[in-house]
């Protein structure tokens, strides 16, 4: 089914369209992403949603602006391609936490390690060991 003119494209076919404008193939974005081929197809199938922990990823990957993904999820909004890659952080501006750790006066490196343990330490509390 097609959206109507009024309604939002899903998220899934947006995905889809950015990866094939970027021509990527399902692998080669699985690759940059860290997932499997069949997460790829999930998330452009509309099957599964791209967790929070990995929108920043995908964002990178497809030369985003940060917190789109999230905010297609959230209210519709079209995907938004990124001006420049370094308008393209790490971590996931949307994330209050992340956000913070990006923001400080750290090489990139440091700020990426901690905001990999931010997002290990919150999987962790999800899965009730914490």
């Amino acid at each position: 089914m097609s959206p109507t003119p009024d309604s939002p494209t899903p998220v899934g076919e947006q995905l889809k369209a950015r990866r094939e404008k970027l021509d990527l193939t399902q692998g080669s974005l699985a690759s940059l992403v860290g997932v499997t081929v069949t997460s790829i197809s999930a998330a452009e199938n509309s099957r599964s949603a791209i967790s929070r922990s990995k929108r920043p990823l995908w964002e990178r990957a497809l030369q985003l602006k940060p917190g789109t993904i999230s905010a297609a999820y959230n209210d519709g909004t079209p995907l938004e391609a990124a001006q420049t890659l370094t308008d393209l952080p790490y971590a996931d501006m949307s994330d209050a936490k992340e956000r913070a750790v990006w923001e400080m006066e750290l090489p990139v490196a440091d700020r990426i390690e901690i905001i990999d343990a931010v997002r290990a330490r919150a999987a962790q509390q999800r899965r009730g060991h914490g």
